[in-house]
């Protein structure tokens, strides 16, 4: 009986043990962007990474308003998507802020524009990023709270200085939720996903949406960085790569 008791015991733990390894882990039409990325159940895992994503800090002190004008990223990407309409971008980033500069922060919108999760995944859409002096369709602008503030109350949005926003063909990303994330996230990669595809989203037409249910995944274009409503953190419109959550 001391053997069968114990092999049970051990059993009992190793199913405690399993079922102890979960994670979770948004943004607004103002506040919101992601990228966005362990998904819950339905979406694939991501691919490994021997560098571990940055955690959030929550309240580390950023420059509150720079110059007000921009610099854009130098060079171009290729194409991405397979089909439907191509959009092109610049990327920009506040003069005065030094935390990021304008290639760096390219680089991680251009790897969330990319991503089989994200709006390509739709077939309406492909992206390329240009560089200055070319046409483009639309900008992503990394800005002081100062200046997004000044920017996104064009388009009639209060933003407190705290949330991004989409006005026109300009999409603006808070330094300060870009540094610090919001409550419910985890994961900055997770959290800067979400807020990119949410306010590109915007750009592409879409409005916001809520928590379809309690522990359901977050539909990118809720307002993520405002409250999770129940829902799990996703960073992506597109989460198995085929069905859009909505």
């Amino acid at each position: 009986m001391g053997r069968i008791f114990a092999a049970r015991m051990t059993t009992v733990a190793v199913l405690a043990l399993v079922l102890a390894g979960c994670g979770t882990a948004e943004q607004p039409e103002f506040q919101q962007a992601a990228s966005p990325q362990p998904m819950p159940s339905a979406e694939p895992s991501p691919s490994p990474s021997t560098v571990p994503s940055p955690r959030p800090t929550r309240n580390a002190t950023v420059l509150e308003r720079g110059e007000g004008t921009f610099t854009t990223a130098a060079g171009s990407s290729p194409v991405v998507g397979d089909s439907g309409s191509l959009r092109r971008y610049q990327v920009q980033v506040e003069e005065g802020i030094t935390a990021f500069d304008p290639d760096g922060f390219a680089s991680v919108v251009e790897q969330v524009l990319s991503d089989e999760h994200s709006w390509i995944a739709s077939k309406k859409w492909r992206f390329q990023r240009v560089a200055p002096g070319a046409s483009a369709n639309f900008k992503i602008m990394l800005s002081t709270p100062g200046t997004t503030d000044r920017l996104c109350a064009k388009a009639g949005l209060q933003t407190n200085g705290i949330f991004s926003c989409r006005y026109g063909d300009n999409v603006v990303i808070n330094l300060r939720r870009w540094t610090n994330g919001a409550d419910g996230f985890t994961d900055m990669e997770v959290y800067r996903n979400m807020v990119i595809n949410h306010e590109v989203g915007h750009f592409l037409g879409h409005g916001h949406v809520n928590c379809p249910g309690r522990g359901r995944l977050a539909p990118v274009m809720q307002q993520q960085t405002k409250e999770l409503q129940g829902c799990k953190p996703n960073p992506y419109p597109y989460p198995d790569g085929v069905h859009y959550v909505g």
